[in-house]
Order: C-alpha cells, then sequence, then structure tokens
C-alpha cells in the first residue's frame, strides 16, 4: 500500500484537490482519493511533493520506428521539404531502427507517458511494445495512389496487423493520408475497419498545398510527390478541401483521430462532425512548428467543443517526445486555455481516444493510471510555465 500527496493532485475527472491524498495497492492501482478539504493529515507513510501529481499522459500520436532520424534533418520549410529529406535518408539497417526505438520507449517513459497511438509501417517495434510498461495502439498505415499495388500494399498490411493481434497488442489497420491512398485503397481499409470495429488515425491538413491538390490538382505538394514518381492519373478532383473529400470512405461509427489539422476550417470542421460518430483532433505542437511554422487554431476546435488530444509526431521532426514540452508549447500560442482543459487533452481524451479510458487516464479508484508530479507549477495562476519539468512517480 502506497499513501501519496501533494499540494495539488488534479484527478482530471474531478476538481484539483489541495493536500488530497492518494492511496494505491501493491499493483498501483487507486484504492482510495481522499479529499482533506486543504487541511493534510498525518499519516504513517504519506509521501508528501511540492507540485501538482496528474495522472500519466497520453501521446496519440507517435512514429517511434523513425526514432533513429533524431536531429538527422534540420528545421523544414514546409512538410513538403521534410518528405523530400524523409525519403531520402529514411532507411536504415534493422538493428539501428530496433536500437532507436527502444531508446524512444524510454524516453516516453521517462516523461510520464502511458499509452502511445503509435504509427507503424512494419514490425520492427513489436519486441519493444511487447514488454513495454506503455500500453500501445499500433496504426499499422498503408498508402498507394497506385491501383497496381493495392493489393501487395493491403497484404503486407494485413500480415503486420495480424502480428501484433498475436502478442495481444491493440491494432488497427489505417490511411497514411487523404492524398495518398487510392480509392480502391481506401475502401479496403474501411472495410477492415468497419468488421473489426477498429480505431482509425489519418494526418490530415498538415500542410495548406493539401488543400490545393483536391480543389484544383495542382501545387506544391502535388508538384513534389509527382517528383517522387507519385501517379495522380487517376485522382479526383473534388473542388474541396482534403477532409470533407474523403470523409465518405470512413465509417461513420468507428472512432477516428485526425492528426495535425494545421490548415483546417470551420466548414471542414462542420463536415467532420456532421459525419463521424467518435472524433478526436490530434494536435502536435512541435512538430507542426518543425514543418510548417505554425500549429492548429485551436480556439476554434474549443469553440466548437471538439475532443481535442496531443501528440509528439516522430523524434524525426521532434527534438524529443515529451508530452509536458507539447502541452507548454499550446499554453505559449494560446495563455487563455485554462491548464485543467489541456491536462484533459493530455490524458483522459487521449486514453479515450485510444480506448484504453478504463484502465488510465485519469486518478479514479480501480485504475492503474500512472502518476506524475509536475514541479516548478505556478501556483499563482494554476499553469504550467516554461521552467516546469515532469518526474514519473509510479
Amino acid at each position: 500500500m502506497r499513501k501519496i500527496s501533494a499540494t495539488y493532485i488534479f484527478p482530471v475527472s474531478k476538481k484539483p484537490l489541495k493536500n488530497g491524498i492518494l492511496i494505491l495497492d501493491d499493483d498501483n492501482r487507486v484504492v482510495e482519493l481522499i479529499d482533506t478539504k486543504g487541511k493534510i493529515k498525518e499519516i504513517a507513510g504519506l509521501e508528501y511533493y511540492s507540485g501538482v501529481i496528474v495522472p500519466g499522459f497520453v501521446n496519440t500520436h507517435c512514429h517511434i520506428e523513425l526514432s533513429h532520424l533524431k536531429g538527422k534533418i534540420e528545421k523544414c520549410n514546409s512538410l513538403e521539404d521534410f518528405i523530400s529529406k524523409l525519403t531520402k535518408i529514411r532507411a536504415a539497417d534493422n538493428s539501428t531502427i530496433k536500437q532507436a526505438i527502444y531508446k524512444a520507449n524510454e524516453l516516453l517513459i521517462k516523461n510520464g507517458v502511458v499509452a502511445v497511438g503509435d504509427i507503424s509501417n512494419n514490425s520492427l517495434s513489436l519486441k519493444t511494445k511487447i514488454r513495454s510498461k506503455i500500453k500501445y495502439h499500433t496504426f499499422v498505415e498503408v498508402f498507394t495512389q497506385d491501383d497496381k499495388m493495392v493489393k501487395k500494399r493491403y497484404k503486407k498490411a494485413i500480415k503486420i496487423y495480424k502480428k501484433f493481434k498475436k502478442n495481444n497488442l491493440s491494432t488497427s489497420i489505417v490511411p497514411h493520408s487523404p492524398y495518398t491512398v487510392s480509392e480502391k485503397l481506401f475502401k479496403k481499409i474501411s472495410r477492415h475497419s468497419y468488421q473489426n470495429n477498429s480505431i482509425l488515425s489519418i494526418h490530415n491538413q498538415e500542410s495548406k498545398h493539401e488543400n490545393e491538390l483536391f480543389v484544383n490538382k495542382t501545387g506544391v505538394l502535388y508538384d513534389t510527390l509527382t517528383k517522387m514518381g507519385v501517379d495522380f492519373s487517376k485522382f479526383k478532383i473534388t473542388g474541396r478541401n482534403s477532409l470533407p473529400s474523403i470523409l465518405h470512405y470512413i465509417p461513420k461509427i468507428n472512432k477516428t483521430l485526425l492528426v495535425h489539422n494545421i490548415y483546417t476550417i470551420l466548414d471542414d470542421l462542420e463536415w467532420a462532425t456532421d459525419y463521424i460518430k467518435y472524433l478526436y483532433w490530434v494536435v502536435c505542437p512541435s512538430s507542426n512548428l518543425f514543418l510548417e511554422g505554425r500549429i492548429a487554431n485551436l480556439e476554434m476546435f474549443i469553440e466548437q467543443n471538439q475532443k481535442i488530444t496531443i501528440g509528439t509526431d516522430s523524434l524525426a521532426s521532434n527534438c524529443g517526445l515529451s508530452i509536458l514540452k507539447e502541452m507548454k508549447i499550446i499554453l505559449e500560442h494560446f495563455p487563455q486555455i485554462p491548464f485543467d482543459d489541456i491536462l484533459k487533452w493530455a490524458t483522459l481524451n487521449g486514453a479515450e481516444a485510444l480506448d484504453f479510458n478504463k484502465e488510465i487516464g485519469s486518478i479514479e479508484k480501480g485504475k492503474i493510471s500512472g502518476i506524475n508530479l509536475i514541479e516548478g507549477f505556478d501556483f499563482k495562476n494554476m499553469k504550467i510555465n516554461k521552467n516546469s519539468t515532469v518526474r514519473k512517480i509510479v
């Protein structure tokens, strides 16, 4: 039995408790959360911390198989610039990639992350995920605009999917992005998702040129991919932005994570919310600033009562895998957002999106949510600041 207290405990599922006491069993499962009404009680064996206790973080978008690329790509001028650079240096031997994956997993744990939505194009992360203390949902990513390649790519995705499933790991098959998946492949993914009630994830509107591609089949993204050999001969102009153009390929009742959303406008948001029942908007601030110099319009999503979650993206476009750092960046750009709201994006919303919320995401009786201590907290304004740090307690 372990008894823990701090200046404040943020359960997420309820209001913060000043000098609250958290009791855990020997498996680190929450037994009780005591509201002391701000008056700390003397209890034998009580651990007291100066700072705020929060649940373990949930990273809803990561690519740990790209961890070997840390520091190898300089800050980019655009997503298209990043794609060009990534393609040239992505390849590496399996041993190097696996070693980097292992280190990335350890870094995530050190940063207080208890669950990850991870994009995978292969099964090189399998062994690490089997042994990890982190709960992973693996999004097996598949893409091609060439209908001649659909059968081969989809067959490979199914093979990877079955490897993760065989080891009792949460997984699903997902499209990479609106512009890299043909109609034929979209339909295969959609059918598999519907039949298995899978969680979907798709990179969305990370470049302004993505919308331009769907509106009139021109722009920097179109030019970049065409030079790389992507055949857009069967690509259909819709006259609309990318998101409303591909929504009909997504099963309405499946949980769906739309990732990045830098160039999503209100009209796109309304299309999506009218169509998808369980919708989550994932933001990756560090990566978005690295690639495009801007982040999503979070005020719009808040005003429309949307569920937001937080990701780090990969070490190819981020110098670390810290959810706390992502939270700091959000507050730098949107200081008016309450810490409680951003904390929910980083914990419970993410747990719900990945279907892990019965076990993690909030400090509640019966959950093994992981316990983080945020030190250097601004108690006057009840927010984190640039000097705040996180320490994993449980």
